[in-house]
């Protein structure tokens, strides 16, 4: 990744993080601005994901790291998914998309694995 689209997408994560903690506390912000700030970090997810499609690793040690940081990704997103899960279900109230979101990270992972080999 060259500096200008690093530049780039740390400001996008940066934004990113912000207006999502921002849509976290609800009482500051009317309906209308909450669906706004929802809104807008739908379409930086989406404009991230558009980065990491793009991503080219041009030499091994890029590819090592591109792979690494996956793992890092999915094994991060899974522990926060398995914590919500444990901490709805000491309250008794579980989330299904909380669930729904774990094994679709599990079963993605598992078939590309699978079709990849």
């Amino acid at each position: 990744m060259n500096r200008s689209h690093l530049h780039i997408v740390v400001g996008l994560v940066l934004a990113f993080f912000l207006i999502t903690l921002a849509d976290l506390v609800p009482f500051w912000m009317p309906m209308m601005g909450e669906m706004i700030a929802l809104l807008i970090v739908v379409i930086l997810l989406l404009v991230w994901a558009g980065f990491v499609l793009q991503e080219q690793a041009h030499d091994e040690r890029e590819v090592i790291l591109k792979m690494k940081s996956g793992r890092v990704a999915y094994l991060s997103g899974l522990g926060v998914l398995m914590l919500a899960l444990v901490v709805q279900g000491f309250a008794h109230a579980i989330d299904p998309w909380i669930a729904i979101a774990l094994v679709v990270m599990v079963l993605s992972k598992l078939f590309t694995r699978l079709y990849l080999e």
